[in-house]
């Protein structure tokens, strides 16, 4: 695995209605398109907005179509159909976002509104590499290559704005999913700047998604995960450290490891 000249390097921002252009009408969306949601709701409307997202590409230079790559294959009488072909940074990226070997998905809520980071991972000889994804409501979707020792920082740059995270991990309370939004934990969450919900999804799990909480308070980075389900649920928070963040995070990175089930055995 080669190293990167950079730690993050950007490659491309697109719109929900280019993803979707490039797509393809016809597949679901992998992520959110907030602004095509709210915007352009109804059939006609995607197909129109997705048809001036294509026009608006072809503009750009970064999608072309086959007729003028290779014109002589369409001469008169050809019966091959032509077909749009993207530059090779964009034609990667929408490869990439349906394979990889798993992806962790963050979503930020503020007071400004819903943010989003999805991080696709791919686990190459060497090391690991990151497709790292963000938008918002605006619908700019931000494409970043990342190398997988990155990753840990810029999640928590992302579901802590505030910086709150300690040098400490706090005591853990334990509360019963019943009771919780009465306790004391609730209250002191309620001050919370920013609610982040991590889901971590892999190709090879057979035990279901990760998936767990983070609060960032002007005083601490709070976590917190359900334990057990229905009436017995408990809930767990407790104030966690960089330091421990980073070690959870590198912990699911490696356990989405395509080899990560057999090396447990």
């Amino acid at each position: 695995m080669q190293p990167l000249k950079e730690p993050v390097t950007e490659i491309v921002t697109l719109t929900d209605e280019e993803l979707l252009a490039l797509d393809g009408l016809e597949r679901d969306s992998l992520t959110p398109t907030p602004w095509v949601t709210e915007s352009a709701a109804g059939p006609d409307a995607r197909a129109l907005v997705t048809a001036a997202a294509m026009r608006s590409m072809i503009s750009r230079g970064i999608v072309t179509s086959s007729t003028v790559l290779d014109p002589r294959r369409y001469e008169e009488g050809s019966q091959e159909p032509a077909r749009m072909v993207a530059v090779p940074a964009l034609q990667g990226t929408a490869v990439l976002r349906r394979t990889s070997d798993a992806v962790l998905i963050a979503e930020r809520k503020t007071e400004r509104g819903t943010a989003y980071s999805y991080f696709y991972l791919f686990h190459v000889e060497g090391g690991v590499r990151v497709l790292w994804e963000a938008f918002d409501a605006a619908g700019f979707h931000l494409f970043f290559l990342l190398d997988g020792a990155t990753l840990p920082e810029q999640l928590l740059a992302f579901v802590d704005p505030v910086s709150g995270a300690g040098e400490d991990d706090g005591d853990a309370d334990e509360v019963p999913s019943a009771a919780f939004a009465t306790s004391a934990a609730a209250a002191r969450l309620a001050e919370a700047r920013a609610v982040t919900t991590v889901l971590v999804l892999h190709r090879e799990d057979t035990e279901g998604p990760t998936a767990f909480t983070l609060f960032s308070t002007p005083d601490a980075l709070e976590l917190m995960e359900t334990d057990g389900e229905g009436e017995a649920a408990v809930q767990r928070v407790g104030a966690v450290s960089t330091a421990t963040l980073t070690a959870l995070v590198e912990d699911l990175i490696t356990g989405t490891r395509p080899d990560a089930a057999d090396a447990q055995q």
